[in-house]
C-alpha cells in the first residue's frame, strides 16, 4: 500500500506543478514496489490465496504506479492539452497489457526475464527523464518527455527479455533510483 500512496502523492504533485516532488513520488513507488515481495515472502504462514492476493493486489498498485500515475504526469506536463491524451493513453494502456500478459504467463519461459520493459523499471524511466525539466529548454522538454513515454509504452510491450533485478542489478539498480530521487530533491530545493 506504501507504493500506492506514493503514487497518489506523485499524482498530487504533478497536479498542481511540482514535478520533482512528483519525480521523487514515483522513486518512492518503485522502491515499495520492488520489497514487497521479498517482504511477503518472509511472512511464515502465507495460504495460497493470501499469494493469489498479494499477486493481485500487487498488479493493481502497479497499473496505479505506472499506467495512471505515469499517464496523469505526463498529461500534467503537457498543461492537460488533447495532444498529450495519446501519449497517456500509451502508457496506461502499454501498462494494463504488460501486467496482464505477466499474471498469465509470468517471466518469459524457462528464464529469469521478463518479456517487455518491468512497469517498475518504466517509472524509473520516465522519472529519469524528468530531470532534463530545467536543463532542457522549456519548449523542447515536453516534447522529449512525451517521445520518453511512447518509447517506454513501446518497451512494455515489447518482445524484448529483460533480466530480472536479482542480487548485486537489483541493489545497483536500486542505488540509481536513489540518486534520480536525489536529483530531483536537488532541483526542488535549488
Amino acid at each position: 500500500m506504501a507504493g500506492l500512496l506514493s503514487s497518489i502523492a506523485a499524482i498530487t504533485f504533478a497536479l498542481n506543478g511540482e514535478f520533482h516532488a512528483a519525480g521523487i513520488g514515483l522513486v518512492l513507488a518503485f522502491f515499495f514496489d520492488g520489497i514487497d515481495g521479498p517482504v511477503s515472502k518472509r511472512i511464515s504462514g502465507r495460504t495460497d490465496n493470501d499469494r493469489a492476493f498479494g499477486g493481485n493486489m500487487d498488479s493493481l498498485v502497479d497499473m496505479a504506479g505506472a499506467g495512471v500515475t505515469l499517464a496523469v504526469v505526463l498529461l500534467a506536463y503537457g498543461e492537460f492539452e488533447t495532444a498529450y491524451v495519446p501519449g497517456a493513453f500509451a502508457l496506461a494502456g502499454a501498462a494494463a497489457l504488460r501486467l496482464s500478459y505477466f499474471n498469465v504467463y509470468g517471466l518469459a519461459p524457462g528464464t529469469t526475464r521478463y518479456v517487455g520493459l518491468p512497469t517498475d523499471q518504466a517509472i524509473i524511466a520516465i522519472a529519469a527523464v524528468m530531470l532534463l525539466d530545467g536543463p532542457l529548454d522549456s519548449e523542447l522538454f515536453p516534447v522529449v518527455l512525451y517521445g520518453a513515454a511512447i518509447a517506454v509504452a513501446g518497451l512494455m510491450v515489447s518482445p524484448l527479455r529483460i533480466p530480472k533485478l536479482v542480487g548485486v542489478s537489483f541493489y545497483a539498480f536500486n542505488a540509481l533510483a536513489f540518486a534520480i530521487a536525489i536529483g530531483h530533491a536537488a532541483q526542488l530545493f535549488a
